[in-house]
């Protein structure tokens, strides 16, 4: 176990979170086939810093003025994206595409993409959810999370 959702964040506690990088480095091999949502966030003691650009150029990058007033904004800014995992093979395909084009490896998920612009990108931890109707869910955490902040997190642009 590396860190813990802080019990005021919107991510459901779970006992492991993963870095980026590990579930880089196992294909996700430990995430389930089933249907879900996803959570990145900052460990504590990690600042953030942007990059003007990342090691995956298929998609544009955003300003880094841009990303510093929308995380500056954020109303809880140690959640960064909340994403869905609908498809056939659920968490553990729709992780395995995030991972690869965050490495440059795959041009497949662009959403959530400011991520790949932080500094140490890598150390970034993400924890999940299994749960029948991935949309739905996302679409309500979202909803709970504009309402709760008047924004959204830093890597979701619209709900």
């Amino acid at each position: 176990m590396i860190n813990t959702p802080d019990k005021d964040m919107i991510v459901p506690y779970v006992s492991t979170s993963w870095t980026l990088q590990t579930l880089h480095d196992t294909a996700c091999a430990e995430i389930p086939e089933q249907p879900g949502v996803y959570f990145i966030y900052i460990p504590q003691g990690m600042s953030i810093r942007f990059q003007p650009t990342a090691d995956n150029h298929h998609a544009p990058f955003y300003d880094v003025a841009v990303l510093q007033e929308k995380y500056h904004n954020c109303g809880h800014p140690a959640v960064l994206y909340i994403g869905k995992a609908s498809g056939k093979k659920g968490l553990r395909q729709r992780l395995r595409q995030y991972m690869k084009y965050g490495w440059n490896e795959a041009v497949n998920h662009k959403g959530g993409r400011a991520i790949w612009q932080i500094e140490h990108a890598e150390r970034l931890l993400l924890t999940f959810e299994v749960c029948p109707d991935a949309d739905a869910r996302e679409h309500q955490l979202l909803k709970e999370f504009r309402q709760m902040y008047h924004t959204l997190p830093l890597a979701n642009w619209k709900t």
